[in-house]
């Protein structure tokens, strides 16, 4: 249930708390009616089922919007109306169309799931905070239907009276058919998030970017992710309106959206089982505060109060309780490292071997030669507004070669290779890759075709593992993260451990890459461009913040896998020394235009090229 414990401890947290869930679900009726019969009728056990009817019923909810939040970061406000047309298609189906309950719930997910889809590919055509207030537009339309078409929902009188088969009629077994629909469920996004699926979830959760540098099409999964949490969320509604027995618009209100939200933080967001206990917690909650003479009057506050109690003591949730126990427990018991602390220290950069890096070039110095084109960029041009970022620029990477492209601060280097790799779109020229034109693709596509890139800010997936960066990296690049089915830890491990051997990061496969130095997180971004089997390589500024002494061994590993490997490079870069120590073609570019483009040597020794560094390197050791 948590990322921070080694993996034994971690699991046997996780399934000791699943058997216990499990156990305290199956007894709550045989336990309510045996406490009912031992105080004698002061306790009613009809109610604490349908209680726990209820908790089941809002955990369903709750881990449906968990795969929006918890999963992908989507911060949706139209949870509650999914779950509001869930209970209504239940109702009106018993109600206007005399559908059995039961296949009316069958329908649920189907008629969430079109909505979902629809409102999802509206609302996301909009980014982050619009998606939000358009999900709360979508939630208030939907609110407003129900609420006035009266001949057909009832208005604001909702239905009521569902004719409930004999079968479930009674608490007890309308309890074990709720828990038992809800497992189901519950089973079947289990089996998603630990999928390639959920991987390219995870990974749009931690950077988007990234994300889409990889070759996952981002919008395409949030779709998905958007329609599937809205079918559940309707099951879920459609099981709310058979243990209630009837449906409202109040169900559809945005403030409903709230629920979920609550249950989730109380519970553990993005944890699996989290929004579960959450529910429990909530239920139990609720029937205290509310049956409290003191803070009956109070429920609202009372919560909010308890909740932020919890989010400030335990930021996991409830179910982080557990790992921040063992965590403490750890720190005191000679000999065990805390594994929450536990970080690297650019070890793995240091400890690179310079004599490997030299012989790697030497035996490899026949297969050294550029061969034909890879990369051509022909007149291409980028505005924005009146300034010109980049003006005409046409360019040609040959396969094999080590490409620098440098220049004064705002010369346009950035944006060139934004364009290459489809964050920004030309004004004007056109870019081929391998002799297909890629002007204007989108991102994944780009990243898919062979074209890898490491960013000027270091950019991983920080909460994934050192070697799940590379696994999903593989799974994007190769296709499967559309796979519903299969366990994505499980997929390409040996392939991405030899990987990380291969940049000295072997020892931190199972550590948190947040958690890595500067310099090593850098030598994650080139496993990843390799992970994706790229021909090209995009390095802009790959030395950005690193002391000398990390730069000159990033820049031997940067020449060892090139060569390795047979990599073209292209790569831009501030430092002269790393410029010229690896490139053997150089292009300076100055105010978004070639100014000139040669060899090392070449370069090194242009007038033009020299006035235009004059300010920002004395002549001297430019030309040394």
């Amino acid at each position: 249930m948590t990322r921070w414990l080694p993996a034994s401890a971690g699991d046997r947290v996780r399934w000791a708390a699943v058997a216990v869930l499990a156990i305290v679900a199956v007894s709550i009726p045989p336990v309510a009616n045996w406490y009912e019969d031992f105080t004698l009728g002061d306790f009613s056990s009809k109610f604490a089922i349908f209680l726990a009817s209820s908790a089941v019923v809002l955990a369903l909810w709750a881990m449906s919007y968990n795969l929006m939040l918890g999963y992908t970061g989507m911060v949706s406000f139209a949870h509650a109306a999914y779950f509001g047309i869930g209970a209504y298609v239940v109702a009106l189906g018993s109600k206007h169309f005399h559908l059995p309950v039961l296949e009316a719930l069958v329908l649920s997910p189907v008629i969430g799931a079109a909505f979902g889809l629809v409102s999802g590919i509206i609302a996301l055509r909009a980014a982050r905070l619009y998606f939000s207030l358009l999900t709360l537009a979508i939630s208030q339309v939907l609110f407003a239907i129900a609420y006035q078409w009266y001949s057909f929902t009832g208005g604001d009188n909702g239905v009521h009276g569902l004719d409930i088969p004999d079968a479930i009629s009674t608490y007890a077994p309308q309890y074990f058919f709720v828990l038992g629909v809800t497992v189901f469920c519950v089973l079947l996004m289990y089996g998603l998030v630990r999928s390639p699926w959920g991987a390219a979830l995870l990974a749009i959760r931690e950077n988007r970017e990234r994300a889409r540098s990889i070759g996952i099409n981002v919008k395409r999964y949030e779709v998905s992710v958007y329609t599937i949490a809205a079918a559940f969320a309707a099951v879920a509604g459609g099981l709310f309106a058979i243990v209630q027995q009837y449906a409202q618009p109040e169900m559809l209100y945005w403030t409903e959206n709230a629920t979920p939200v609550v249950i989730t933080l109380l519970g553990g967001l993005g944890t699996f089982l989290g929004p579960a206990v959450g529910a429990l917690i909530y239920v139990v909650l609720q029937q205290y505060i509310t049956t409290s003479s003191t803070f009956k009057l109070y429920f609202d506050i009372t919560l909010g109060v308890i909740v932020l109690a919890i989010v400030l003591a335990a930021p996991g949730g409830l179910v982080s309780l557990p790992a921040l126990f063992m965590r403490l427990r750890g720190r005191f018991r000679r000999g065990e490292p805390d594994q929450a602390v536990a970080e690297s220290r650019g070890e793995a950069i240091r400890m690179l071997d310079v004599q490997k890096a030299v012989l790697a070039e030497a035996i490899h110095a026949a297969e050294l030669e550029t061969g034909a084109g890879l990369l051509k960029l022909e007149g291409v041009s980028k505005r924005f507004g009146g300034l010109r970022a980049v003006e005409d620029v046409s360019l040609e990477v040959r396969q094999g070669d080590r490409h620098a492209i440098i220049g004064p601060n705002g010369a346009g280097k950035s944006t060139l290779f934004n364009l290459i790799t489809g964050r920004l779109k030309p004004s004007s020229g056109r870019i081929w890759f391998e002799g297909r034109e890629i002007t204007g693709k989108p991102v994944h596509s780009i990243a898919r075709a062979g074209i890898g890139r490491a960013f000027q800010i270091t950019s991983i997936f920080p909460r994934l593992t050192v070697r799940e960066n590379l696994q999903y990296a593989m799974l994007a690049h190769r296709g499967l993260t559309a796979r519903p089915f299969g366990i994505a830890s499980r997929i390409f491990r040996d392939e991405a451990m030899t990987l990380l051997e291969a940049v000295g990061l072997g020892a931190y496969a199972d550590l948190p890459a947040g958690q890595l130095s500067h310099g090593d997180q850098r030598a994650i971004e080139l496993a990843i461009s390799l992970a994706l089997g790229s021909k090209l390589i995009l390095l802009d500024e790959p030395t950005a913040g690193m002391s000398p002494f990390e730069t000159q061994k990033a820049m031997e590993l940067v020449r060892r896998i090139a060569t390795e490997r047979k990599l073209t490079l292209l790569f831009s870069e501030h430092d002269m020394e790393v410029v010229f120590g690896t490139a053997r073609t150089v292009t300076v570019m100055h105010q978004g235009r070639i100014l000139v483009q040669g060899t090392p040597e070449q370069v090194r020794r242009n007038p033009e090229v020299q006035k235009v560094y004059l300010g920002e390197l004395d002549v001297e050791e430019f030309s040394a």
